[in-house]
């Protein structure tokens, strides 16, 4: 299994978020310096979570991101679920009519309950669960990296 990018992207806002805890808010640029992702991704990225409750924005001069209570609650693999936005994420037998369909093919069933195992396997670990050693090394060397990554 592979995740897309926008869940990639938004996992890193989560995790960056819930390190910052809910007393501080961080803006747009500043997740695009931290997290080297161009703004324009995390702008959908925000605009997303934020339509879940996952993250609390709020305008104007003192406004900003914030992480929610449902967002630190989640299991991981609810989060990974929902951000992937398919329900059948593995496989699709319709989309491009597969000649095996009609023919009782499992494969579909085998991926199906395989992606479920990894679903509640990551639902086990909340973002809480992902402790960085160092985490202020992690940034430290900001003015040494390159562009955000497209």
């Amino acid at each position: 299994m592979k995740l897309n990018h926008f869940t990639d992207y938004s996992l890193r806002v989560l995790i960056y978020l819930n390190k910052k805890n809910k007393t501080t808010s961080c803006s747009l640029d500043e997740l695009s310096e931290k997290l080297n992702i161009l703004r324009n991704h995390l702008i959908k990225v925000v605009q997303f979570l934020s339509q879940k409750e996952l993250v609390i924005t709020k305008r104007g001069k003192n406004g900003g991101i914030i992480i929610s209570d449902k967002a630190r609650e989640t299991g991981l693999g609810s989060l990974i679920h929902l951000l992937e936005q398919d329900d059948s994420p593995i496989i699709n037998c319709h989309s491009k009519p597969c000649v095996f369909m009609s023919y009782n093919c499992q494969l579909k069933s085998f991926l199906d309950t395989a992606y479920q195992a990894f679903i509640d396997s990551m639902n086990k670990h909340y973002l809480s669960d992902l402790v960085f050693n160092n985490w202020e090394i992690i940034f430290s060397n900001q003015h040494t990296r390159t562009k955000p990554s497209a």
